[in-house]
């Protein structure tokens, strides 16, 4: 880590495009400005470390989810008329008798 001490008014480069300028200080307090193409993104590291944790917590999967999936899939085959009172029983209804559209064919 390079460390350099700055008053208000002095810069620090970095590369040809970024420059930080000290603007003011109060306090335990610095004000800084940079100036960077837009093609460069400045975040506080607080912000970065937030947004870091939440896409980790995005792209991991439990076993949760990955149960509600298979259910999920099961459930997709099961939906049709042919197959009806599985779907039904796997959402725990019994023993429902309904006429499919071919009103001599129960379900």
């Amino acid at each position: 880590m390079l460390i350099l001490t700055r008053k208000a008014g002095e810069s620090i480069k970095i590369g040809d495009d970024v420059t930080i300028e000290v603007l003011s200080m109060s306090g335990s307090s610095v004000k800084i400005g940079i100036d960077a193409p837009k093609s460069i993104n400045i975040l506080r590291k607080e912000l970065y470390d937030i947004i870091k944790n939440e896409n980790i917590n995005a792209s991991t999967v439990s076993l949760d989810d990955i149960s509600g999936l298979n259910k999920l899939n099961e459930l997709n085959e099961l939906n049709n008329f042919d197959n009806f009172n599985k779907l039904n029983e796997l959402n725990g209804i019994k023993n429902l008798n309904v006429l499919s559209s071919d009103k001599n064919k129960k379900i």
